[in-house]
């Protein structure tokens, strides 16, 4: 069984061979704390070539890497910014709540996740505020005449109203917890062209999915991604 000290070399050595660097534009923390969003300037990125929301393997500690998802992405500047749910403890929260403009971000790459844009179609997105970002990018590789609208919980109040205010472009209905998403979701009538899009932490990605399919919704209209658990 390879030991602690010999994974770490060996992420030591993979770090030195495709570490790339990024840097710190601006950081942005909600009030109360719990949420952040965090301006990058990645000049190594090309940006023209991404066709579903990408995610960046962020380095946040010492062989510890978090994925993020980039959004409201320029191609010309190459600048993005990653909107990032703090309220869970960990290395990711952590280092999201240290940085300060200036600083220099350490990443592996970016790669696209597997959720596509069906150009024309009703764009219903339910998740929760880990969502906020690739539920940005969903919107951004959209054309302009794709209907979106959908759910996401954010626990917090004061954190609801200012995403209505900050995300114009995400006309989604706020929620303080799970079981209401799934209350309301259960009482909407389905239509079958839309298609669903489930981002967030895993448990309510799964029960989203089997109530819509429950409903009648078919499995090739859902697009389902759990984020963490």
């Amino acid at each position: 069984m390879e030991t602690t000290t010999l994974r770490q070399r060996r992420m030591g050595f993979l770090e030195k061979t495709i570490n790339r660097q990024g840097s710190v534009l601006d950081v942005r923390h909600w009030e109360p704390a719990g949420f952040c969003e965090i301006d990058l300037h990645l000049p190594g990125v090309n940006m023209h070539n991404w066709q579903s929301p990408p995610h960046i393997k962020c380095r946040v500690a010492p062989y510890h890497y978090r994925d993020y998802t980039p959004a409201r992405w320029n191609v010309t500047l190459r600048t993005c910014t990653l909107f990032i749910d703090t309220h869970h403890a960990g290395p990711g929260a952590e280092w999201a709540q240290s940085l300060i403009p200036g600083d220099i971000l350490h990443y592996i790459g970016v790669d696209g996740t597997r959720q596509k844009i069906v150009q024309g179609s009703h764009l219903v997105m339910l998740g929760d505020q880990s969502a906020i970002g690739h539920f940005n990018g969903l919107q951004q590789l959209a054309a302009s005449h794709n209907w979106i609208s959908g759910m996401i919980v954010i626990p917090e109040e004061a954190h609801r109203h200012q995403f209505a205010q900050i995300f114009p472009e995400l006309p989604l209905d706020t929620l303080p917890n799970a079981d209401a998403l799934l209350t309301q979701l259960e009482q909407q009538v389905l239509h079958p062209s839309w298609q669903y899009y489930l981002v967030g932490n895993s448990h309510l990605v799964v029960a989203a999915r089997k109530l819509l399919k429950a409903k009648g919704c078919s499995g090739d209209h859902i697009q389902a991604q759990g984020f963490w658990k």
